[in-house]
This record gives structure tokens, C-alpha cells and sequence, in this order.
């Protein structure tokens, strides 16, 4: 027998569908993986997520990847998208993917622009998530958010980009993720790197050591503030994505041969009996 990929549909608790990928391996699993994509992408992460959904498969794992707000397949408006509404389908997510494998444990996984919001839901939902695994995550919204542009001066936005952000509805935080103005408020009081204290699941953070999009620095700060036990796994000389710069589609060889090592130590460090 082989490990089975389904294409779901899970619907959100405010109404919206969102398009998933579910994959079950050969035998009923104990445990399963929750995957969120970043920003601006989709639940394949240019192919990375496919490949780590097989790798996971691999050793009995299973996994539900799927498609935020307004992003790839899934209904919804990319500048509707909140911390808020995050959190709200990620708990969707999870049930969806305990009910349909009958696993017991389950890990929530986040990347970049959901590893705050996955790590917040972990320290708010202690009982929920057995493991937490983060790559390259953005833990401190406000900082790039806000603090980080020119259009926010002093905590407020400037008179040209309140007018934009009124005439089109949204501002764009990158060429591929557009932020209406819910999330923009939003950030001044979500704050995930305040509650990594919360966290009780064992957490394995992988990170780049060239990342310019997300700076490593921000996880080596971040490892001793989780109560529970976290390793931290650096990738020497990757950039964001765990490639090499300017490879979207990760075709480069160095590109792919980190990823790989990304899936080899994620399923050996979900499986192992000693974390």
C-alpha cells in the first residue's frame, strides 16, 4: 500500500471554503501535521510543502495543507485576511484532520509570515497541539508591519497611504500579499513573540542563516523564551525558503539538497521518542 492525497474542501466558521490537500500513508496514523504556508503563497510553498507532505507520509505521518484567505484556491479576499481569521481556520484544520485520520497527536507546522500566528495559537491552545515546528518564522508582526515602512511614521499612517489604503482597500506589504486595514490595527495588539513563554509543546525552529526577508537573529532571541523545550536548526548559507537567492521555484540544486535536509530532520524529529 502507498500513502493517498486527496484534494478537501474545509469550510471556515464565518462561511468561506478553503482549498486543502489531505494525505493519509499506508497505515492508520497515531499522528498528523497541520501545514500553513506563508504569505503571498500557496499550501504547495512552490513545491516545498509537496514534498515535505511526502516525507512525512514517509514515516506515518500524516498531513492537511491548505490554502489561506484569499490565496491559491481557497474563497475569500487576500486584503480581508487577519491574524484573527488565521487562528479561527488552523482550529478548523486541526479538527478536520483528527477527524479524518483518527490521529491523537497532532503538530501544527508555520512558515515566515504564519510562524507567529502558529506559535501564538500553540501557546494559546496548550492542550490542542502535541508538537510545533517553525521555518523561518516572522514572530514580531508590528516590526515589519509597521515599524519597518515609511508610510507608518510615529505609530500612525501618513495622509498618502491612509488615502490609498480608503480608494483601493488594502496597502501592499509585498508584490504578492496585499494588507487591508483589520490587520493594521491588528498587530499593534497581537503579539506572538511575547507568548512564546505559553508554548508547552516541544518546538523545532529551522532557519536560514542568509535570510534577509526574516533575519536568523530574531530565532536565536526566540529559543530561550519558550517554556517548553525548543531546538533551533540552522541552515548555513540558505536564504528565505531554505534557497539560494532568487530561486521562486526552487530549482536550484542547493536549493532543493537544504530542503530535502529540512524534510529529513522535521519527520526524524517528529518520530523520535526523546525530543
Amino acid at each position: 500500500m502507498t500513502a493517498t492525497e486527496q484534494e478537501i474542501t474545509i469550510r471556515t466558521i464565518d462561511g468561506l471554503h478553503l482549498a486543502g490537500t489531505l494525505v493519509t500513508p499506508a497505515e492508520p496514523p497515531s499522528h498528523a501535521v497541520v501545514l500553513v504556508h506563508g504569505g503571498g503563497v500557496t499550501r504547495e510553498e512552490g513545491g516545498f510543502f509537496t514534498r515535505l507532505a511526502r516525507g512525512l507520509s514517509d514515516v506515518g505521518l500524516a498531513s492537511l495543507r491548505f490554502d489561506l484567505r484569499g490565496h491559491g484556491d481557497s474563497e475569500g479576499r487576500q486584503e480581508e485576511l487577519t491574524l484573527s481569521a488565521i487562528l479561527n481556520d488552523i482550529r478548523v484544520a486541526l479538527r478536520h484532520v483528527s477527524d479524518a485520520t483518527g490521529a491523537g497527536e497532532l503538530t501544527l507546522l508555520g512558515t515566515s509570515f504564519t510562524g507567529g500566528i502558529t506559535a501564538y495559537y500553540a501557546a494559546k491552545c496548550p492542550d490542542e497541539i502535541s508538537r510545533l515546528v517553525l521555518f523561518n518564522p516572522r514572530l514580531n508582526y508590528k516590526e515589519r508591519t509597521i515599524d519597518s515602512r515609511p508610510f507608518w511614521q510615529n505609530d500612525h499612517l501618513t495622509d498618502e497611504a491612509a488615502s490609498q489604503l480608503s480608494s483601493q482597500g488594502y496597502l501592499l506589504h509585498s508584490s504578492a500579499l496585499k494588507h487591508g486595514r483589520a490587520i493594521y490595527n491588528e498587530v499593534f495588539w497581537l503579539r506572538p513573540h511575547e507568548a512564546l513563554g505559553e508554548v508547552a509543546a516541544p518546538t523545532l525552529i529551522v532557519h536560514g542563516t542568509k535570510d534577509t526577508f526574516v533575519p536568523v537573529e530574531a530565532s536565536r532571541a526566540a529559543v530561550p523564551q519558550f517554556r517548553a523545550p525548543c531546538r533551533l536548526v540552522e541552515i548555513d548559507g540558505a536564504q528565505h525558503g531554505f534557497a539560494v537567492h532568487d530561486d521562486p521555484q526552487y530549482l536550484d540544486p542547493q536549493s532543493q539538497e537544504w530542503q530535502a535536509f529540512v524534510i529529513r530532520t522535521v519527520a526524524e524529529w517528529l518520530t523520535q521518542q526523546d525530543r
